[in-house]
């Protein structure tokens, strides 16, 4: 592996971790407090894609570490090539699914909303979204889950 190639791992692992993180702390801010705020997001403030640079910081300097020091590539097949690999695949995955079962599911709850011509149609998909999201989630960790597996069991 050259350098470009390694600097271009570094620098995929990093960005990865940075939406990782992001979205982690969106969720987290949700199934805490039930809403969603807007937020800023090329901020490296409270609420920022880059809020946690400081975590992010200490991983890559770990897999710096454990570079540098113990002569071990992180990106190269072994036990920390294949966690890493599993984290910045499955996260992503897990996130695209979630968000795009939210999308489905709210726009099915629309749809259902203007057949049925409820009164109020925001306010039958505000007394839903609690149920949407929550659905939505566990839906999104089960199919990336099993489509992780499908292409663990498919790499064999």
């Amino acid at each position: 592996m050259n350098e470009l190639d390694l600097l271009m791992n570094y620098l995929r692992v990093t960005l990865m971790l940075f939406f990782i993180t992001f979205f982690i702390n969106i969720f987290v801010q949700y199934f805490k407090t039930k809403t969603i705020t807007p937020r800023k997001m090329l901020s490296y403030k409270a609420g920022g894609l880059f809020e946690h640079y400081k975590i992010v910081a200490i991983l890559v300097f770990s897999l710096l570490i454990l570079h540098g020091v113990f002569d071990q590539n992180p990106f190269e097949p072994g036990i920390v090539g294949l966690l890493l690999d599993f984290v910045i695949t499955f996260v992503p995955l897990v996130i695209f699914m979630v968000f795009f079962f939210v999308f489905l599911f709210f726009l099915i709850f629309y749809l259902y909303a203007k057949i049925t011509k409820q009164e109020d149609p925001a306010y039958y998909l505000n007394n839903k979204s609690h149920m949407i999201i929550h659905l939505s989630f566990i839906l999104g960790l089960i199919i990336a889950s099993i489509a992780i597996v499908v292409l663990l069991m498919s790499a064999l």
